[in-house]
């Protein structure tokens, strides 16, 4: 007899199990099955080896996947519209700061070209008479 044969004892435990698989409801076995204990017994290792992960991901259906996800929700959670209003906050800061050092190196120039047409010397005001006041003119009140 060849080990792929049953012999009788497993051909009789056959038989007998098939007759109480049959009598004997599934949730009353159930009942008496640890399933902690079945759990430890399982090599969890071993069952990862048995898996095709490509052949799972094939059975995967992506654009429904993708329609049961609250996308809203994931930019929300991920901070999208925080990084967004600071990447262009802090853009629109530094072409502001850029312009204004355009407009003040392009003030100095118009200054000067002012001050050699009408032949001015001297020390430029620091601002309008009616803004610095008399006293705080350059060249006065030191």
């Amino acid at each position: 007899m060849t080990p792929a044969e049953p012999g009788l004892f497993g051909r009789v435990a056959g038989a007998v199990t098939g007759k109480v698989v049959d009598a004997v409801p599934i949730e009353v076995v159930l009942d008496h099955v640890d399933v902690n204990d079945l759990l430890e017994r399982v090599d969890v290792n071993q069952l990862l080896e048995r898996v095709d992960v490509n052949r799972l991901l094939d059975r995967v259906d992506v654009d429904r996947l993708l329609a049961r996800a609250d996308v809203e929700q994931l930019v929300q959670r991920a901070g999208i519209p925080d990084i967004v209003a600071d990447t262009t906050g802090n853009l629109a800061g530094r072409t502001l700061d850029a312009a204004r050092a355009q407009v003040v190196g392009l003030d100095t120039v118009v200054g000067g070209i002012v001050d050699r047409l009408l032949r001015r010397t001297g020390p430029a005001p620091l601002g309008p008479e009616l803004l610095v006041g008399p006293a705080q003119r350059a060249g006065e009140g030191r």
